[in-house]
C-alpha cells in the first residue's frame, strides 16, 4: 500500500466500500458537516465512503489509533471573521460511525494492551488481518 499514493488508494478503496456494501450511509450523512471549522457540508453524496477509506488508511499507517487522534488529524483552522484563525477538531460522530461500520465488516478491531496484572486496556482501534490483506 505504501507504493501507491494516498489519494489514489483512498479513492479506490472508497469505491470498493460502496460497491461491496461494507459501509451503510445513514440518513443524517447528507446534512452533517465534517467539522465545526467547515462552513458547509460536503458536496459529494458519497463522502462517507471516502472518509471511511481514509480512516482505514490512517489506521494502516499509524498501526493503531483512536477517535481523539483521528479528530486531530481531520481537524483544521476555524475562520472567525477578522480575528485570527484557531485550530478546531473534526466531528467525532463521523469518525466513530466509520470505525463502527469498518468493525462490522471485519476490517477493524479493538487494539488491546495487557498489563502485568492481566488487565486488558483498550488503546484504540487497529486493522485486523482481513483489513491488512
Amino acid at each position: 500500500m505504501k507504493d501507491v499514493s494516498a489519494s489514489e488508494f483512498i479513492a479506490a478503496f472508497g469505491k470498493h466500500l460502496k460497491k461491496g456494501n461494507k459501509v451503510k450511509i445513514p440518513g443524517w450523512a447528507k446534512y452533517t458537516k465534517t467539522s465545526c471549522a467547515c462552513e458547509l457540508a460536503p458536496y459529494d453524496d458519497d463522502w462517507l465512503y471516502v472518509r471511511a477509506a481514509s480512516v482505514a488508511y490512517q489506521l494502516y499507517m499509524r498501526k493503531r489509533s483512536g477517535v481523539k487522534t483521528l479528530r486531530k488529524h481531520y481537524g483544521g483552522n476555524k475562520r472567525v471573521g477578522t480575528r485570527t484563525e484557531h485550530f478546531a477538531k473534526a466531528a467525532g460522530k463521523n469518525i466513530r460511525y466509520c470505525l463502527i461500520e469498518l468493525e462490522k465488516s471485519g476490517l477493524v478491531g479493538a487494539a488491546k494492551f495487557v498489563s502485568d496484572e492481566d488487565v486488558h486496556h483498550v488503546v484504540g482501534k487497529s486493522l485486523t488481518k482481513k483489513g491488512i490483506t
